[in-house]
């Protein structure tokens, strides 16, 4: 699946690379963000690469119970997408987002008999969906926008998990989730 992901994004960048405009943007969210690379091939069809990363830590020490957790994501993505503008300085873009997603998680849990158990789990898989979004130009080379998409998110992967001085036991397991996300957009465009 990466290297399915790594070949189709370098074919879509290949073709009218050189005349192409380019930028960088960033999209923020309350707990996450996104670092983009537009590509406007032609006045009508943009495709920006994307690339996400996050880490996270929790720790919970309840009742005589110690619990951590570590996730770490990484998402390579890439956006095609048809312009439409509608006045001189706003445009609406359609189109879609494909992204390969790789996910490590980690968690030590430790009883109130001190009894630790040890889990971890790796997956990966691919995040797809339609996209809408507009964008508002100032100056003629820097936006703000917001767009809408509806993602589909396909994981599989293995888990494992130790209890004590205790073999460990492994499990295969797929994971599957959809819904809406929105972003608000920053781009700038060289």
């Amino acid at each position: 699946m990466r290297n399915l992901c790594v070949v189709a994004g370098l074919a879509l960048l290949a073709s009218n690379a050189l005349a192409a405009d380019f930028g960088v943007g960033i999209s923020v969210r309350s707990d996450d963000g996104w670092l983009y690379v537009p590509v406007n091939v032609a006045k009508s069809l943009r495709i920006e690469p994307s690339v996400r990363y996050s880490s996270a830590e929790t720790t919970l020490t309840q009742s005589g119970t110690d619990n951590r957790q570590k996730n770490d994501i990484l998402e390579l993505g890439v956006g095609v997408f048809g312009l439409k503008q509608v006045t001189e300085a706003a445009h609406i873009y359609y189109g879609g987002r494909l992204s390969y997603v790789d996910m490590t998680s980690s968690g030590t849990d430790v009883t109130s008999l001190g009894t630790v158990i040890r889990s971890q789990s790796d997956q990966d898989g691919y995040r797809i969906g339609p996209t809408l979004g507009f964008e508002y130009l100032f100056g003629g080379q820097f936006s703000v926008g917001g767009e809408a998409s509806y993602t589909f998110l396909e994981l599989e992967g293995k888990a494992r998990s130790r209890v004590g001085n205790l073999s460990s036991s492994t499990a295969d397991f797929d994971q599957s989730s959809q819904g809406t996300q929105t972003r608000l957009i920053f781009r700038y465009m060289f």
